[in-house]
């Protein structure tokens, strides 16, 4: 519990600097937008140049409204959990690189495989296109017990072990602790 509360911490430390918000909120704002719109990748690819940009915009707000209105409730709450999981351990992670120039490969393996199963499994299994679907075994997923949402849960659980490792470790770094203190530019 100690060491949750130290990463939790250092995570909040982290995150209150712009530069790491930002490219938090950058991170999961990409991934959620893959993950919405890429069953409707072909239809955006036709319409870029036929529409005005307002047009194109209503249309791109449209489709994230009904990715997330068609989805199940629990697909969208993962979904949007491990966009902000997902932000948060790779802001974290670009922290650490910054620091000291590496980050440990267990924890970067970790939170890098987290990332593939949240992107391996799409949030809507008859609709949604991940990796697994374009890869041909997008219908294996229909199969498991739940659908694909037991391995969009495996996808938190890793994405919050990393996010605990990562901020516990930086606890233990004395150049990320130099890194903290300096102020924003």
């Amino acid at each position: 519990m100690k060491q949750i509360k130290t990463a939790w911490n250092s995570v909040k430390k982290v995150l209150s600097k712009k530069k790491y918000l930002i490219i938090s909120l950058a991170i999961a704002f990409i991934f959620f937008s893959i993950s919405i719109l890429s069953k409707n990748f072909k239809l955006i690819i036709n319409l870029i140049t036929k529409l005005n940009p307002l047009e194109f915009l209503n249309l791109l707000f449209g489709l994230y409204y009904e990715g997330i209105a068609r989805n199940e409730v629990h697909s969208s709450i993962i979904l949007i959990t491990i966009s902000v999981l997902l932000g948060i351990t790779g802001s974290i992670m670009i922290f650490k690189i910054h620091s000291n120039g590496k980050i440990k490969g267990n924890i970067s393996k970790t939170g890098t495989f987290g990332a593939i199963m949240g992107i391996a499994v799409p949030v809507c299994v008859p609709c949604g296109i991940g990796i697994l679907s374009i890869l041909g075994f997008g219908s294996v997923v229909a199969f498991l017990p739940f659908q694909g949402t037991e391995l969009g849960i495996l996808s938190i659980i890793l994405l919050g072990y990393a996010i605990i490792t990562l901020g516990s470790s930086i606890n233990e770094c004395p150049m990320c602790q130099v890194n903290l203190a300096k102020k924003d530019k």
